[in-house]
Order: structure tokens, then sequence, then C-alpha cells
């Protein structure tokens, strides 16, 4: 009887709680008698959890309901300005003060002060990337944007390093998830090593222990394994046999599989594109001159195209009408094919050689393409 008495209470708990939460008390100097927006990071995107109004001293209160019992990222913002992070997880209590700047302190929650250490470090980086970034512009002078590369070459090192000592040192922290995936800018990860591959699967080990139903445990092992494609492509260039590049098999308009080796022995120009771009049929018409020129004497095109719709990409190529090898799975960017040559862009071309050499890649000056079809057919 006892038994039964303490599961019905049991259940009535898990009724009235309604599953996993957090609440968060949080104070916003100037923004008195205003409203804020909760935002939760889904993956790598800001969804609008909720508007929450403030009271006459800037406070709120707020419980967030969280769906299962994985760690969630949770952002305070008013407009355009972050004035909090955190990371929430079952029965957090969390304490805020913040302003309308920003800046803020946060209690109850470690893995939201690991967050706010972080976002601090990259913030102050980001402003003093930004200064050197101004100075360059207002100056023409080789000696002094020679000192201000420099300068900002150092903040990159040292930004990293002591990144990299704060995700190791807190390898079972969610944040060390999302500080991987930094970039200094647009163009250039705080992590793009190619031996940095090994602290990504260390960051997912380790998280995997403590946080094995987290999404950004799935996006450690898509970067790890988007990394392993890359350094095996790598390989395979870098130390070419006989065959040096990587196989593929794809069907043509027909249905017909055709492997890529069946070219074995002919000089070959593998070509990957989409016959949704404009630009991309232009450089059918200049590829079309050559292959004309030297298909007799030894030349072959295997055209891959990335597009979903195989009805229309048929129909392309059929009103265009390529003489060459074309084919599509229909997968688009998700093709093996793609995965196998570590495709970053459409249009990219390579060309290989009879022995299976990769002589080039992406050489669109028709001049330079033909010479080395002439020095290599």
């Amino acid at each position: 009887m006892k038994k039964l008495i303490v599961l019905a209470i049991a259940s009535l708990c898990i009724i009235s709680c309604g599953g996993p939460s957090a609440k968060i008390d949080a104070t916003v100097s100037g923004l008195e008698d205003s409203t804020v927006m909760l935002c939760k990071l889904n993956y790598n995107r800001l969804n609008i959890v909720d508007t929450i109004k403030t009271d006459k001293n800037g406070s709120f209160n707020y419980k967030v309901k969280l769906v299962n019992d994985a760690p969630a990222f949770y952002y305070i913002y008013s407009g355009e300005t972050k004035l909090a992070g955190m990371v929430l997880l079952p029965g957090d209590n969390v304490s805020i003060k913040t302003s309308k700047t920003g800046k803020y302190t946060i209690e109850g929650s470690q893995e939201s002060e690991n967050l706010r250490l972080i976002d601090e470090a990259y913030a102050e980086a980001m402003t003093k990337l930004g200064k050197l970034n101004s100075l360059a512009e207002l100056t023409n002078d080789q000696t002094e944007l020679a000192k201000i590369s420099a300068e900002a070459s150092k903040l990159y090192i040292d930004y990293r390093k002591n990144l990299l000592k704060t995700v190791m040192t807190n390898s079972h922290s969610i944040t060390s998830a999302t500080a991987l995936f930094q970039k200094f800018n647009e163009n250039l990860p705080v992590f793009a090593q190619t031996t940095d591959l090994f602290i990504f699967r260390a960051i997912r080990d380790s998280l995997s222990t403590v946080y094995p139903s987290s999404e950004f445990i799935l996006a450690l092992n898509d970067e790890i394994q988007r990394r392993e494609n890359q350094i095996e492509l790598a390989n395979k260039l870098n130390n070419a046999q006989e065959q040096s590049y990587p196989m593929i098999s794809l069907p043509d308009i027909n249905g017909k599989e055709i492997p890529l080796s069946s070219l074995s022995g002919q000089l070959i120009i593998l070509s990957f594109w989409s016959v949704g771009q404009e630009d991309h049929k232009m450089f059918n018409n200049e590829l079309l001159e050559i292959y004309e020129k030297y298909h007799d004497k030894g030349l072959e095109v295997y055209q891959v195209s990335l597009d979903i719709d195989k009805p229309s990409w048929a129909t392309t190529v059929r009103s265009q009408k390529l003489p060459w090898i074309s084919v599509n799975d229909g997968l688009g960017i998700d093709s093996p094919a793609a995965a196998s040559y570590n495709l970053t862009q459409i249009p990219t071309m390579f060309v290989i050689s009879k022995k299976g050499e990769i002589l080039g890649r992406d050489i669109y000056n028709q001049s330079e393409l033909e010479k080395l079809i002439k020095n290599n057919i």
C-alpha cells in the first residue's frame, strides 16, 4: 500500500511539474518598465522564446521549460544588444545582474559562468581586432601596415592559446563545444589547423560522458567527420600513386551507373556544377570548345551535377546537347561524390592525368587549361 502511495505522489509531481525547467531571476539596469527578449540557441541559430516585461526596478522572474536533460543555451537581448548569456540545466536557479550595455554577472550556474568568461574574452579580442582593422584602413604606409599585421597575428596566436587552455581545462563543460567553432574573422576559424582534429575528438569524448543527448555532440561529430574527410583527401592528393583520385560512381541521364574509374588511361576533366546557375552554363560553353578539340586525342569529361531536381538536370543536359558523361545521384550537396572531393563551392573542376594524378584544380582560364591539356594529352 505504501508503495502505491509513493508511486501516486511521484506521478502527481511529474504531472504538476510539467517536465524539466530552470528559473531566471534577472535585473537589467537602465531598462526599467521595459521589455527584453529571451532567445534560445538551437544548434547554430537563435530563436525567440518569449518577450518579457521588466518591472520598475528593471527586474523580472521567468521559468524556462526545458526540452530534456541536456544543457541549453539561452540569451537575453534588448534589440540587437546581448544583455546576458546562460547555460541552463534542469533545476537551475540563475541570478543575473546586467545593464543595457551588456556587461553582466551571473550566479547559480557554473556552466553559465564558463559561458560568460568565454564570451567576454571573445568580445575583447574582437574589439582589439576591430581597432587594428580601422588603423589599417587609415594608412597606406607599408611599414605601418606590416606592423599592424604583426599585431593582428600576435592577437590571434595569443587568443587561440588562451582559448585552447580554457577548452582543455574545462573539457566536460558544454561551453567548450561551442568555443571550438569560434571564428577570428569570417575566413579564419580559431581552430583551423589540421592537428586541431585531436582537440575536437577530445572534447567530444569528454562531453559524451556527461551530456550524451546534447545536440552539440552531434555538431562535433559532423565537424570531426568533415575534418577527417579533408585529411583523407589531402593524403590522397599528396601521396598520389597510380590512381590518386577518389573513386566515385553515379548514374547518367538514362540511369546507367558510370564509375569514374571506367575512364582510366584517359585525360579526365572532372567537373562539379549545377544547372540552376547561369554562369555554370557559360562555363560549359567554354568547356565544350576544349572537349571538341581534344576528345579524339584522349580527353574525356565526367561532369557531376549537384542538383536535387534530376528531371530538370536531365532536360538541361539534353537541351544543351552536352556530349560528355553527365551524372547525378539526386542528393545535391549531400552526395557522397561531393564529400569525396571535399567540395566547398561549385563549380569546381579537377584535371586528372592518364596515370591517375591530379594535375590541377579550378583552372578557369581557358588558355591555361588548354595548355595543361596539350602537355598531358
